[in-house]
């Protein structure tokens, strides 16, 4: 039986459940921050007239957003620095080679292919560095 269906393509744009799942989350966050934004500005007395009696202190409609500010800003200025205290310095022999590395072998089958290896450091340069005139 052949059918009139094509074949499922990989693209960009969402799916139709993707799209209802995302406009549902849309509206869930807009709720949400509407929400925070009444109960931040909101006198108490009056949510307490309406009847909203057990909410959070209003010390938590400031300290949350400063917690989540300040932990953005030390995770941007703490990875970085992590990670340059892990590199080594330039003048540390870990940047040449490792435990891993290959030592070249220059026995070589007519014809064949050379054993994969690490190139020493010096043959490159002079390889991509010096001109033509200077090769011996």
């Amino acid at each position: 039986m052949i059918t009139s269906e094509t074949p499922r393509q990989n693209t960009p744009s969402p799916t139709e459940s993707r799209a209802n799942y995302g406009f549902a989350l849309y509206l869930a966050s807009k709720t949400a921050f509407v929400v925070y934004l009444a109960w931040a500005f909101i006198p108490s007395h009056w949510l307490e007239y309406i009847g909203l009696t057990y909410l959070p202190q209003k010390y938590w409609a400031i300290t949350i957003p400063v917690w989540v500010c300040f932990v953005i800003v030390v995770i941007t200025l703490l990875y970085p620095a992590i990670n340059m205290l892990l590199v080594p310095p330039m003048n540390d022999p870990r940047i040449l080679t490792d435990s891993f590395a290959r030592e070249t072998i220059n026995e070589v089958r007519p014809g064949g292919i050379p054993t994969v290896s690490d190139l020493d450091l010096s043959e490159v340069c002079k390889t991509l560095y010096l001109d033509s005139k200077n090769k011996n």
